[in-house]
């Protein structure tokens, strides 16, 4: 994890903590400050340096993108907005009750979700170029998202109902990026960067 880390990490600069967690669930979380959490349940699931690079390049991502941030500062307007309505309609009527019931289902399903799976996407994208220019090889990240899907049993909910996008939106979207992350990692490789993780 260290030795992954590091590699990215000198990209990007400034001082980073990694830690890993007991949990046997496949996550990973990355906090402002420079911090990133990754459960052993996930570590165990990647074959090779490269696919937990996918991991430590996207939660980096997360964290150079101010994401955190950007998302309290969201759900923060959201809940003013809805308040500053209910308390100019005061809905007391059951039908006013139920119109604000639906106005917050709305904002959740066409405000919140929708924006956190922009971050996810982002992140992904971002942390592709981060690993590719530190000499990891980028075609991992897709197969790391086939074996999450693998390991997930298709049990991921539909994706306007999720924070995140489907496994399928996610391969499908780093594909198209590979190309320019393929030429990253080249020029990487010439200038001297081949990491040598071992699990």
């Amino acid at each position: 994890m260290q030795c992954v880390a590091s590699a990215i990490t000198r990209e990007v600069g400034g001082d980073w903590e990694v830690v890993v967690f007991q949990d046997d669930s496949l996550n990973a979380f990355a906090l402002p400050g420079n911090k990133i959490g990754v459960h052993t349940g996930l570590v165990r699931l990647v074959d090779n340096q490269d696919q937990l690079a996918t991991v430590i390049g996207h939660e980096i991502a997360h964290v150079l993108s101010n994401h955190s941030s950007e998302r309290m500062s969201q759900e923060y307007a959201v809940k003013q907005s809805m308040s500053l309505i209910q308390a100019l309609g005061a809905p007391q009527s059951a039908l006013g009750q139920t119109a604000m019931g639906l106005l917050g289902v709305g904002a959740q399903y066409g405000v919140l979700l929708p924006y956190s799976r922009l971050h996810e996407s982002e992140a992904d994208l971002y942390g592709l170029k981060l690993m590719a220019r530190a000499g990891f090889d980028p075609r991992q990240s897709i197969r790391l998202w086939q074996k999450m899907e693998q390991a997930g049993k298709g049990q991921q909910p539909p994706e306007f109902l999720s924070t995140h996008p489907s496994h399928d939106t996610r391969i499908e979207d780093l594909q198209k990026e590979m190309p320019e992350a393929m030429a990253l990692r080249q020029q990487a490789i010439a200038s001297g960067k081949r990491p040598n993780c071992q699990k």
